[in-house]
């Protein structure tokens, strides 16, 4: 045998040896979560769920190779906003936060409803927001991916924002950086009764004593200026006030347990509520609750009915309002499927009696009102409804019989671009004096 032949043997043998066992030690670090799962868990999380795009719709791989990550393939004929309720007059306004394909970049727009003008525009300076972030570099915190997510709307016509799943910016409204705060905020963005902001987050470091690693969701408060005033633990609340079997018993185990995605502040005392509690949605526990933060205590908890859901509301008569998902998540190789045929679901709780009722049933079953992996919904004051089908790309006002109006944010003539949390502002809570002497170079 030829001495190169020999001594290639041995060499292939110790290749071979050392991709085994690296192998092994993959395999033993993703299911024990042992070294380095500490260290790339995180970030393996983030970019799974970019590259799957777990909350936004499934696209194929032609799609995913023809059309820009934030742009979707759309069964509407329609685009921006349709009145279809011709004796309907609405003195409202859209905060919307959606992808644009002539800017190739989510923007912010503020449309007077009333006559379906846009009159003002944010365009967040992205690649600034991600130099000034360089920590946070996958998913979201990239160029073609940034969300812009849940624009929040002060009274100087600056907004606040976050990537979706990184820093939190505020812009004022000639589109000038005002401060990044440099963490991972996710989904809601609220004001509190003191003025100061209240969010989801994830807390660094290895989270609460808990049996196996999780993802340690937290609620964040912050000030005007951009610090982080407090930050606390859903999950240590929840060991904390005897919930644990939430945490370990229900389902097979998986880090991002909590998947918190709405933190409410009341900001007004009814019925057990007083201004300062904060109303919670665990969307992978199909879970709302009730905390008062100063105590650390539960004053309600509530699994179900509704699954997967989103966007829990204080009612001005001391229900709740959700807006379920109603899906069974991740079943198999099939992905995200609705519980009821092709349909979503708004709920509302009265936690002193423990009733559930769907107002909006009829309704959302005719029109085929759904979001799998997403969704918003207000209840107005005259009893309409506002929801965001944020799956779909498109928003609607509904009574509990049609539908007023709805927008879908085309972006050519057969896609949409994404739509990112946006906000319905009625004519009473708009100031627009910030407006009159703006001048922006």
């Amino acid at each position: 045998m030829p001495k190169f032949k020999k001594g290639l043997i041995p060499l292939l043998a110790v290749i071979y040896f050392i991709a085994f066992s690296f192998f092994v030690w993959g395999v033993a670090a993703g299911k024990h979560e042992i070294f380095p799962w500490k260290h790339i868990g995180g970030v393996w999380e983030e970019l799974n769920a970019y590259l799957t795009f777990k909350e936004g719709p499934k696209k194929s791989t032609t799609e995913k190779l023809q059309l820009h990550h934030q742009e979707y393939k759309t069964k509407y004929t329609i685009s921006g906003l349709q009145l279809r309720d011709p004796q309907f007059h609405d003195e409202g306004y859209l905060l919307i936060s959606a992808f644009r394909k002539e800017q190739n970049q989510v923007i912010v727009e503020l449309l007077a409803l009333a006559d379906n003008q846009v009159i003002h525009r944010w365009t967040p300076p992205i690649s600034t927001i991600l130099a000034q972030t360089p920590n946070h570099t996958t998913g979201p915190n990239t160029p073609k991916g940034y969300r812009a997510m849940h624009p929040l709307l002060l009274e100087d016509g600056s907004l606040i924002f976050t990537s979706g799943a990184g820093p939190m910016v505020r812009l004022d409204a000639c589109n000038n950086i005002v401060w990044v705060l440099d963490h991972r905020f996710h989904h809601s963005i609220e004001l509190n009764h003191e003025g100061n902001i209240v969010t989801c987050s994830k807390i660094d470091g290895d989270g609460p004593n808990t049996v196996l690693p999780i993802r340690d969701d937290g609620v964040a408060i912050i000030s005007p200026e951009g610090e982080i005033l407090e930050e606390f633990s859903i999950t240590k609340h929840l060991l904390e006030n005897g919930y644990g079997w939430l945490i370990y018993g229900i389902g097979q185990f998986e880090k991002d347990r909590i998947h918190l995605n709405d933190a409410q502040p009341i900001l007004k005392d009814n019925n057990e509520a007083k201004t300062g509690d904060i109303l919670l949605s665990s969307r992978h526990l199909s879970t709302v609750a009730l905390l008062d933060p100063r105590s650390g205590s539960f004053k309600w908890l509530k699994v179900g009915p509704w699954l997967n859901q989103h966007d829990i509301n204080q009612l001005s008569d001391g229900r709740y309002s959700i807006f379920g998902n109603d899906i069974v998540r991740g079943y198999e190789k099939t992905g995200n499927r609705f519980v009821q045929k092709e349909r979503s679901e708004i709920y509302i709780y009265d936690p002193q009696t423990d009733a559930v009722t769907k107002p909006y049933s009829n309704l959302m079953a005719k029109e085929g009102i759904k979001s799998k992996t997403q969704g918003r919904s207000k209840i107005l004051a005259n009893g309409d409804l506002y929801i965001e089908q944020t799956d779909l790309s498109r928003i609607l006002r509904v009574s509990e019989e049609k539908v007023r109006w709805e927008y879908v944010n085309a972006v050519s003539e057969n896609t949409v671009g994404a739509l990112h949390w946006s906000r319905y502002i009625s004519g009473e809570e708009m100031d627009l004096s910030w407006l009159a002497d703006l001048a922006c170079n």
